[in-house]
This record gives C-alpha cells, sequence and structure tokens, in this order.
C-alpha cells in the first residue's frame, strides 16, 4: 500500500474510529493483524496486513476467524487496548502509521516499566496503539510532550520537482511508487499530479480483470457495502460487469505499461486486458482490494503449507515408482537369462560332462536364434545351465512381488491424490486472481483446515464456477459436512421440511460466490429433500457460524440463528452427474 493511498485511506476511516470501542484483536496469520471495534451501531474489523513487501490495510464487513491460540504480544495488546474507546487518531502517511488514541489510559507507571528507563516515574502517561503497515502494532506509554504530532510533510514546487526527483530522499512524499510514474510522465503532467496528491481527496483506482456478470454475494460484508458504497464498473469493458479480481489498487490512474506489468506472460500472449476503475469510496474499494489482494493470498498459502505432507509423501511414492521401474529392468534381464539356459539345455549332447569354455555358439532353435553364450570358465557346462535357470527363476519370483509392490504404491498415490482433492487443499486461480477462474479444473474455495480425506457419508461437487460443495448423504454425513465447513462458508437447506445440508466452502469470507453457485447448491439441497419432485424450491442460505447444533436433539437437527437469504432455485436431478468431480 503506498502512502498516499494510505493517507486517502485514513481520510475516511479516522472520523468512524474517532469515538469507537476497541473489541477484540487477533492475529489468523503472521504479519496479519485484526482488529475490531465497534461504533456507528455495528461492529467492523480493521485488518493490517504488516511486512516490508507489500503491506496493506483495509476494512472488513465481513468477520475473519483467527482459529487458533492469541500470541503473547497480542495478549498484551488485547490487556492494554481491548475495552477502551478511541479518542483521537494522528495520521503519518509518510511512514504509514496510524496512531489511536485509547482512552482510561493514563497512568503513574514507573518508565523502566514502558520502557523507559531515562523518563519521569511519575508522570501521567497516554496509552498509544500505534498500526505500523512496515513493522507491525505496538503499544507505546507517552506523555502529552511525547505525544505524535499530525505530519505536514514538504512538497516540492514544479521548479523544484526535477531536482527533489534526484534528490528523493530529502523528500519523503516522493514515493517509490510515485516515482515509477513520474518517470513516465512529461512535466506538466508531474506538476498536476504531485498538486492532486498535495490537495488530497478524489478517486482511488483499482486494475483487475473484468467479469460480465455482477456477483451475487452471500455475506454480511455484501448487505454493508450495497447500502454504504456506490458501485463501481470497468470504465474499458463494454459489458458494464464489475472487476472479478482486483490486482492493484492506486491513488493516482496507472499507465498502461504499469498496467501491462500487472498481467502474467500466458494473459498478455491471450491477449487480455486490465479494467480499470475508480471511485472516491476509498473504504469500498480497499476492501474488495484486501478480499482479492490480502485474504485470497493467505488463504492460498495456508492451503499450500497444510497439503506439504501429502506432498511430500507423494514425492517419496514418486521416487519409490522410479526406483521399482529401475527393478523392474533389472528382473526382466534376469529373467531373460532362462532363454540361454534352455539353447545350453537344448545343445547339451555335444560337450563333455566337465566341458568348460569362455563362450559357446548354440544353432537357432525354439530359444532363440543362433548366437554365441559367454560363460563362467570356473564352473562347466552343466553348472552355468543350472545357475542361468536359478537367475531366471528369480527374476520372475522378484517380478511378482515388485507387481505387489506396485500396485501398493500406486493405491497409495492415488489416495494421496484423492485425499488432496477431497480436501480441498486444492488453490484454484480464483482465489490469486488467475484468468482460468470459474473452471472446473480448479477450486474456488480454500480449506486449509480440512482432514485428509472426506467421510463416506459426505459428497463432494465441484460448481460450474470451480466451487466445492459438499452434501451429507444422511443424518450423520449432514454432522459431518458441517463440521468439515469453516465459520464463514455458506450453509443451505431446503425451508420447510427436512433434507440434506449442503456447504459452499470459500476461501475466506469476503468471498464471492456467483448466482450461479447458490442455484446449483441449492439444486442439489433440493434434489436431497421433501421437495424433490417439485420444479421449484425455496432454500434458504445461512453462514455456517451462524448454525448451531440443537442439543437432545436427533444428528443433523440445527437452529439457525441468522438466515442471510432465502431463494427460489429449479431443481435439476441430473444436476447431480455433471458436477461430479471429474
Amino acid at each position: 500500500m503506498d502512502a498516499h493511498l494510505f493517507r486517502r485511506f485514513c481520510e475516511d476511516l479516522t472520523p468512524q474510529l474517532a469515538g469507537a470501542r476497541v473489541e477484540k484483536l487477533q492475529e489468523p496469520a503472521p504479519g496479519f493483524l485484526v482488529l475490531t471495534w465497534y461504533g456507528g451501531g455495528r461492529k467492523r474489523q480493521l485488518c493490517l496486513r504488516y511486512a516490508r513487501k507489500e503491506p496493506f490495510c483495509f476494512l472488513s464487513g465481513s468477520r475473519i476467524s483467527a482459529g487458533k491460540a492469541p500470541s503473547a504480544q497480542i495478549m498484551r495488546l488485547r490487556k492494554y487496548a481491548s475495552g477502551r474507546r478511541i479518542v483521537s487518531c494522528v495520521v503519518k502517511f509518510c511512514d504509514r502509521q496510524l496512531w489511536l488514541l485509547l482512552a482510561g489510559g493514563d497512568s503513574m507507571l514507573s518508565g523502566a516499566e514502558h520502557g523507559g528507563a531515562d523518563s519521569d516515574p511519575g508522570a501521567f502517561r497516554l496509552t498509544w496503539l500505534l498500526l505500523d503497515l512496515r513493522e507491525g502494532p505496538s503499544l507505546h506509554f507517552l506523555t502529552e510532550a511525547e505525544a505524535p504530532e499530525e505530519e505536514r510533510p514538504q512538497w516540492p514546487e514544479p521548479a523544484q520537482l526535477a531536482q527533489a526527483r534526484q534528490n528523493w530522499r530529502e523528500w519523503p512524499v516522493l514515493t517509490p511508487a510515485l516515482r515509477r510514474t513520474l518517470a513516465c510522465l512529461e512535466e506538466p503532467e508531474q506538476w498536476a499530479l504531485v498538486e492532486d496528491l498535495r490537495a488530497g481527496g478524489g478517486d482511488v483506482f483499482c486494475y483487475g480483470l473484468a467479469t460480465c456478470e455482477a456477483p451475487d454475494v452471500l455475506s454480511d460484508a455484501a448487505a454493508d457495502r450495497c447500502e454504504e458504497t456506490s458501485s463501481f464498473s470497468c470504465s474499458n469493458s463494454g459489458t458494464g460487469g464489475s472487476i472479478r479480481s482486483i490486482r492493484a489498487i492506486s491513488a493516482w490512474p496507472l499507465l498502461p505499461e504499469q498496467q501491462a506489468a500487472l498481467l502474467t506472460a500466458d494473459e498478455s500472449a491471450s491477449g487480455l486486458l486490465l479494467c480499470e476503475a475508480c471511485s472516491p469510496d476509498v473504504l469500498g474499494l480497499t476492501e474488495k482490494a484486501g478480499q482479492d489482494m490480502v485474504l485470497g493470498r493467505l488463504a492460498g498459502e495456508q492451503a499450500k503449507e497444510a497439503a506439504l505432507p501429502l506432498d511430500r509423501r507423494g514425492r517419496k511414492l514418486t521416487k519409490l515408482l522410479d526406483k521399482l521401474r529401475e527393478e523392474e529392468n533389472r528382473l526382466r534381464a534376469m529373467t531373460e537369462t532362462q532363454a540361454d539356459a534352455l539353447a545350453l539345455q537344448e545343445n547339451l549332447w555335444q560337450w563333455p560332462a566337465e566341458y568348460r569354455a569362455v563362450s559357446v555358439a548354440v544353432d537357432a532353435g525354439a530359444h532363440g536364434p543362433a548366437r554365441e553364450i559367454r560363460l563362467d570358465p570356473r564352473r562347466n557346462v552343466r553348472e552355468e545351465m543350472a545357475r542361468l535357470f536359478h537367475t531366471a527363476r528369480r527374476g520372475w519370483r522378484g517380478l511378482e512381488h515388485l507387481v505387489q509392490r506396485r500396485k501398493t504404491l500406486e493405491e497409495e498415490l492415488a489416495s494421496i491424490a484423492l485425499a488432496r482433492r477431497d480436501s480441498l487443499l486444492a488453490v484454484g486461480q480464483a482465489q490469486a486472481g488467475g484468468s482460468q477462474a470459474g473452471k472446473r479444473g480448479s477450486l474456488a474455495g480454500g480449506g486449509a483446515g480440512m482432514p485428509t480425506a472426506l467421510p463416506k457419508n459426505v459428497q463432494l461437487f465441484v460448481s460450474s464456477d470451480g466451487f466445492a460443495l459438499l452434501r451429507g448423504r444422511d443424518a450423520k454425513g449432514n454432522l459431518a459436512a458441517r463440521k468439515l465447513a469453516a465459520p464463514h462458508d455458506i450453509w443451505l437447506h431446503a425451508e420447510n421440511g427436512p433434507g440434506s445440508h449442503v456447504i459452499i466452502r470459500r476461501a475466506h469470507g469476503g468471498q464471492e460466490v456467483p448466482a450461479s453457485t447458490l442455484d446449483e447448491a441449492g439444486s442439489l439441497a433440493a434434489s436431497k429433500s421433501w421437495q424433490k419432485d417439485a420444479a421449484r424450491a425455496r432454500i434458504q442460505y445461512a453462514e455456517v457460524r451462524h448454525v448451531k447444533p440443537m442439543r437432545n436433539a436427533p444428528a443433523g437437527t440445527v437452529r439457525i440463528d441468522k438466515v442471510l437469504a432465502s431463494r427460489e432455485v429449479p431443481v435439476d436431478a441430473t444436476l447431480e452427474d455433471k458436477l461430479l468431480p471429474e
């Protein structure tokens, strides 16, 4: 996240943070902080992906779960920050830092306890929570004299711009991304861009591949965006579709050569073009960009990490199969000595009983063509014949064991491939924003927390958009499918009657689910419910986090605390065969 984009983000964020209450701090992944705050009558999450390379900060309306025990650093942050209100915010955008002053933080603790041995032990201190895009979150207990102040950096004048670009270290506002853009512009355009950034405000620009159909999202974040944010569409597409996956977001429009660098070599060769969208709604665009550029990437990394044990075992089995092929060649060479043994047996009458030689010549026969057979002069011909027969028998016995061993290894390798598919560890192109998203060959929903194989009472389907669908075969299968799901996955069931539970797997809580996948999953649920003979069925949708099992009730009986949507879908009994994984 460039410093100027961070400035625009904070301009819209800080008015909402003022007076809000810090609810919780979590670390779902290393280098990724989620700060939950309550303000304006609802909870929101401020997500901070801190790193020295490609950091990012965005708001999320959908809940992001940690899924692991908090670290010591997070526990310390919770101790001093949770439950406190944010009194004021100080933005240092050149350093990409957001300072939050927390209420109720006055104290007379010693300077050594706060890490400052030279400070006055009796001075009152204020608690500041620092969110640094480079170094991450930290707590600071400062006196009023040490409190951070609003940054007012110096901007170069038009006459100084050329020299400032040479001595950019003296001008913090000339960020690396801005310098790369200025290098491609004429002088008047350079001045205009710097003046626009100095004034602040304005639109934010994002770039990604376009989709012709607007996605139908079932999530709390989608409802929030529909109410609060204005929709944006592609300026380079005549279809009016929205951006499917954001590749980059900037506080100024990127040049064509910079846009071309965002495409892979295969995408450039196929003639794909990036779509540009702009909007003054910085929070809405950064939320969408955070889902695509941060949450999707984290889900992919977690899925790859979870797949490492299977991949290691698969590579080991592949090496063992290669060794078996080498062993097979050796054993087959041993079995070929049987022809030489038969040739010696057929021509044994020609040589004395104790005849020894380096080689003997044999005529053509049932054993093969005429040839010269090499012998060991330490043994006579009869002994050599017996040795060759013995070697051939050893080769045949070895091949029998080798066939069984190969069958065992191939079955294990196939089970690993099946487990990798069933556990939804394959990382689909939809997470990374690839051009092949939507194909059934790659799963669009991640599953880093899945076990190595699906239970027998849970069926796996893949929607036409690449989303993994789980359906229970019976009541226990419904329970097993829900246990396999993540809290942000979509659960659906036929309304007002019994039926199978279906889970739509998602990589993260903000991933959009197209309407076609919702209809296909609904049809799968309806075809195994009391509405299976109807032309259309009413299906209810909810996030798995809001579906709770009922105590002392039969397996599969649940209580739905919050329904996301209810929609009618066509019932197609033949859809099951079409959506079975290949």
